[in-house]
């Protein structure tokens, strides 16, 4: 059998399962849900007034609510006054931003319209041409006064607008895949499947289960790999090595026969991949009879996963989906489809700055406040973005039963 058995999406850290809480707005009154905006972000001492606002929904000063797509040639700004957010992304075939630009766009718009009160506002602008508009498009912002750059692009294209001078630019948060932070001001907001396994390893060794096996498939990237090898280390456990797998049932059995010398010396196993065949590998290993192993899933895991007799146990680390589902229904009703992880990413790196430019300032959105330790609360958890560039999350663990998901240990309420 192969992976067509299961479905793929984009790490999420369990936010594509927002849609599926979203009558939690219809139990709450309009009231409610305003309230509860109002804290949907933090930033440190001060800060938190800038995100309540005073509507519901898309704010009506959003001039290009629920319409068509624009063709190349409109340029469409959301939002009439304030210190500008630029948006850079690049259209699709059809000359129309598409997937995960359009819904990065949608975000953006309902962000700016429920947390900017006047004082923000987004502007797209198509980057289309590549890394070498980049220089033009970027001088442009920063004669526009841009406060904030938050792209979405090709990764050449994101390394090209990190790597220009941070002086000559305004800062970066990136909502596509993790570029360098060596010229400054740059922040990769993205979290990714690597994430979620070190969060769950990370709680596995509390239980005294320190010596990891971790199995992956074959596309994880280098860079990954070394990633989790180093970070267990410094955890204080023991990486006892790496086996990758291939998309069959059969070749997962296959990848775990042959490991399991390795396996032998382990305590804790675990299990990344995007599809179901993530629990053929764990049925492999729990059916060579070796006790003792806690077992560790990740947020890319498919919903149907847990489903699978074999994956009961496993233990997740991943983002309460309570968050996503305060704007779940605003944008199923604004934009006619589910709210997905990179529309809540963009709600969030757009109430990030509204929220700074509502009681700092457009000159508030600096590396000092856009890296306070005490951090941000958003649609997509707790989390704080680091001078390196990286992101830090807060984030839940979950045990599988009964087919589901089930909370362990709720993510901590700050850093």
């Amino acid at each position: 059998m192969t992976a067509d058995r299961t479905g793929q999406a984009r790490n999420s850290h369990g936010l594509r399962r927002a849609q599926q809480a979203s009558l939690l707005n219809a139990r709450i009154g309009v009231t409610s849900v305003r309230r509860l905006l109002a804290s949907l972000v933090v930033v440190s001492c001060g800060i938190l007034a800038a995100c309540q606002s005073d509507v519901d929904g898309i704010a009506k000063n959003v001039k290009t609510n629920d319409v068509k797509p624009p063709s190349t040639e409109v340029e469409e700004t959301f939002g009439e006054s304030g210190a500008e957010i630029t948006l850079l992304l690049q259209k699709g075939p059809s000359g129309l931003y598409e997937g995960a630009s359009r819904d990065i766009r949608d975000g953006s718009a309902l962000s700016v319209g429920e947390l900017g009160g006047n004082q923000a506002f987004v502007k797209v602008v198509d980057v289309t041409g590549g890394a070498a508009g980049v220089p033009a498009a970027v001088a442009a912002a920063k004669a526009r006064n841009s406060a904030l750059l938050v792209s979405y692009v090709q990764p050449a294209v994101a390394a090209a607008i990190a790597a220009m001078p941070s002086d000559q630019r305004p800062p970066l948060i990136n909502l596509g895949a993790p570029v360098p932070a060596t010229a400054g001001n740059v922040y990769n907001l993205v979290s990714d499947e690597v994430d979620s396994a070190l969060e769950g390893v990370r709680a596995s060794f509390a239980s005294g289960h320190k010596k990891v096996m971790v199995y992956a498939q074959k596309d994880l990237p280098q860079a990954g790999e070394m990633q989790i090898a180093n970070a267990i280390r410094a955890a204080g456990g023991t990486f006892v090595g790496i086996a990758r797998y291939d998309l069959t049932d059969a070749a997962a059995a296959d990848a775990v026969q042959k490991s399991r010398p390795l396996l032998q010396a382990a305590d804790t196993v675990l299990i990344l991949g995007r599809t179901a065949i993530a629990t053929t590998v764990e049925g492999a290993i729990k059916a060579g009879g070796q006790g003792n192993l806690n077992f560790i899933g990740t947020s890319a895991w498919p919903p149907q996963a847990y489903a699978e007799p074999t994956a009961k146990g496993t233990l997740i680390a991943m983002v309460e989906p309570e968050g996503a589902s305060l704007i779940a229904d605003r944008y199923q009703r604004h934009y006619k489809r589910p709210l997905s992880t990179d529309a809540a990413y963009a709600y969030d790196a757009v109430a990030i700055a509204s929220g700074i430019i509502r009681t700092k300032g457009p000159e508030g959105l600096n590396a000092q406040n856009l890296t306070s330790k005490v951090g941000f609360r958003g649609v997509t958890g707790l989390f704080r973005l680091t001078p390196t560039g990286l992101v830090e999350r807060r984030l839940s663990l979950y045990a599988i039963s009964g087919g589901k998901l089930n909370v362990l240990a709720a993510a901590p309420a700050s850093f």
